[in-house]
């Protein structure tokens, strides 16, 4: 947190860039910004506030709204708040000479954080990590991205941003609205001109404008392509928006001399001889005008004036425009000005302050009715076709995957708050149990928008994964319609990824009685009740018993792996007989192997209330210490019968997501009572 670096690399007495301090603010969400710079290579400047200034990144080829793009980011000197309101040139001779637009604005919060503060604490310790995720709401980018670090890259700075699958993402080529200044609608060759004429900068080898020089009159613009509205996503409210109703007519361009009259389409098609009376009753008027409308039922309804008796108006704002119109358009038997009163069911809000550009822009906005829409509590669950619901999965037992889909149906709301936000490892059996099944962790290509995924960087694969999250009902039932039966999610969750949300011991039995395995659970809960810790334990659904102690994402997995080896350690000395920590099981001759190695990054567990591909459908349950107990058996707890025993049974394993313990501490006192 320091503006040195960038305080060092300009000279203030010639750059009209803010010298700028480190300002922490306390009020409403942190801020993000955009920059499109024409330095010596055009590119964008992403900035994020925390700590007290701007986190910026230099984006060769600008952000996307495809999650399948990769766009290089190079992390650049911090910037000081003051800087994401700048606009204009940095002087030739200057560090970064070149023109500046403010291309984007609005705030952010981290994915896991709801306010400011969160936001600061998990983008600080995530930026150490070299993993930021967010989620943005701009005038142009809003929704999930993610900034990565390349930690294999020769260049320390090198980070990617992507943007993750979500409502705002996209597959077009052309998603970005417009590259226009969402501070002064101009362009970057606008930016340059403009400052130049007022004297802004001082610009080697040019003349700037005299203000006293008499203006002369603009040329009518020609040929223009029309300002186009985009389908709103959001609300649009507020005192600088007004609503005119969308007409199912001919996007017109008029320009007008005189009696002289070219009338033409949005793709420059002559309508003249198409519309005769509108362009007899367009040259009546005695004008030097161009503007904007639509033909309906063969009247030219204007909506825009774009040039006016030798002045190009559209770069002032559209409350400007509308008054110069209103004062030289009447009803006529042709013509009319557009009403703000209609029965269409859309509208276009178009923001007061705009000014007038070629294409589409975020300032012209399609809206459902005239007023917006108002948000519910009711989150609206995709519907997800299945496939093939006869098929059978359990051969023996004549389970089809029609009932499993309907299992995980009945059970989502109990087992979705043990999957949010944790990457996902599919196991695949589309063709049932009894035939070969396999793994996939990357899920890329065509799938639905309400299918979140996390990018994330494996290091043993060398490449990026786009590992799938349960979100939902319909993301989890999207998945067990490609054949998954278990669930297999992470120990931890985005945004803390290196940081495990509880510790396993996995009993992993090799031909033991599942009484025996039983009565081993019970010994590792003893010691840890010795140091102070109350743990969880629920059936495997295959064989074996899973035992866990709530860490809260406060440790990493280095800490908890040491904890849960000792633990095992020690058990593994009281009983040698019946228990190993040898993970070669031809080394282990029928032991129940202590396995603590699953806490690592990337590992995964079966979810609770998860089916597991085993004869008889049996589910992973969780249990009270009290029900675990001698004459238990896994296949107590099948696909028959979990609908009916989960709503009592959630709350065994509820904990597992609340407040952690004290790991340094437990772990003193381990070492102590158990050198």
């Amino acid at each position: 947190m320091s503006l040195k670096v960038y305080q060092r690399k300009r000279n203030f007495n010639e750059t009209p860039e803010p010298k700028g301090k480190v300002l922490k603010s306390k009020k409403g969400n942190p801020r993000f910004v955009v920059q499109m710079h024409a330095a010596t290579r055009l590119h964008f400047d992403l900035r994020l506030e925390f700590d007290g200034v701007f986190k910026s990144w230099a984006v060769p080829k600008g952000p996307s709204l495809n999650p399948l793009d990769q766009r290089l980011a190079v992390f650049v000197e911090d910037h000081p708040l003051e800087y994401g309101s700048f606009e204009g040139i940095i002087p030739k001779g200057n560090y970064g000479a070149g023109t500046v637009m403010l291309w984007d604005e609005g705030t952010y919060l981290e994915r896991g954080a709801e306010n400011r503060q969160e936001t600061e604490v998990n983008m600080k310790k995530n930026f150490e990590k070299g993993h930021l995720t967010f989620v943005l709401s701009g005038k142009k980018l809003n929704g999930e991205f993610a900034l990565i670090k390349l930690k294999k890259s020769n260049d320390e700075k090198a980070w990617l941003l992507v943007k993750k699958r979500d409502e705002h993402s996209t597959y077009k080529r052309s998603e970005i609205p417009d590259n226009i200044s969402v501070k002064t609608s101009r362009t970057i060759d606008e930016i340059a001109e403009e400052s130049e004429a007022k004297g802004n900068v001082w610009l080697p080898g040019k003349k700037r404008k005299d203000s006293s020089q008499k203006l002369e009159k603009d040329p009518m613009p020609r040929k223009i392509k029309p300002m186009i509205a985009i389908t709103s996503r959001g609300e649009v409210n507020g005192d600088d928006w007004i609503f005119e109703p969308k007409l199912d007519g001919l996007r017109a361009i008029a320009e007008v001399e005189g009696k002289r009259v070219h009338l033409y389409s949005r793709s420059g098609l002559p309508f003249e001889k198409k519309f005769p009376q509108v362009v007899d009753e367009l040259g009546t008027l005695n004008l030097n005008a161009v503007f904007d409308g639509d033909i309906l039922k063969s009247r030219y309804v204007i909506s825009d004036i774009l040039y006016c008796d030798g002045r190009d108006i559209r770069k002032e704002p559209l409350s400007y425009r509308k008054e110069v119109l209103a004062n030289l358009i009447g009803k006529g038997k042709h013509i009319e000005l557009i009403s703000g009163s209609s029965k269409s069911k859309k509208h276009i809000a178009k923001n007061l302050n705009s000014k007038y550009h070629s294409g589409t822009s975020t300032d012209w906005l399609i809206v459902e009715g005239r007023t917006e829409k108002k948000r519910t509590s009711n989150i609206k669950t995709e519907e997800v076709r299945l496939t093939n619901p006869d098929k059978i999965f359990f051969p023996n037992d004549k389970i089809t995957k029609g009932d499993v889909f309907k299992y995980y149906q009945e059970v989502s709301q109990y087992i979705l708050p043990f999957l949010k936000d944790r990457p996902q490892s599919l196991n695949r059996h589309p063709n049932g149990i009894h035939q070969a099944g396999f793994y996939q962790k990357d899920m890329t290509g065509h799938i639905p928008k309400f299918l979140k995924t996390e990018r994330i960087f494996s290091e043993s694969a060398d490449k990026t994964i786009d590992y799938v999250l349960c979100q939902n009902e319909s993301s989890l039932l999207y998945i067990i319609n490609l054949g998954c039966i278990e669930i297999n999610p992470w120990f931890s969750r985005v945004g803390s990824l290196d940081n495990p949300d509880f510790l396993v011991i996995d009993l992993d039995p090799d031909g033991n009685e599942f009484h025996h395995v039983i009565e081993i659970a019970h010994q590792v809960r003893e010691i840890l009740l010795n140091v102070g810790v109350e743990s969880l334990c629920k059936t495997s659904g295959a064989t074996g018993i899973h035992i866990a102690v709530p860490t809260a994402a406060k440790y990493s997995f280095d800490d908890v792996r040491e904890f849960a080896e000792i633990v095992c350690r020690i058990i593994a000395k009281k009983f040698p007989a019946t228990t190993s920590v040898e993970r070669n099981p031809s080394r282990r001759k029928k032991k129940i192997y202590l396995d603590f190695m699953q806490n690592r990054r990337g590992q995964t567990l079966a979810a609770p209330f998860c089916l597991r591909p085993r004869d008889l459908a049996p589910v992973s349950m969780p249990l009270s210490w009290k029900d675990l107990k001698s004459g238990l058996t896994p296949e107590d707890f099948t696909i028959k019968n979990a609908v009916r025993l989960i709503p009592k049974q959630v709350r065994h394993w509820s904990p597992v997501l609340e407040k952690g313990i004290n790991l340094n501490a437990c772990l003193k006192v381990l070492r102590k009572k158990f050198s």
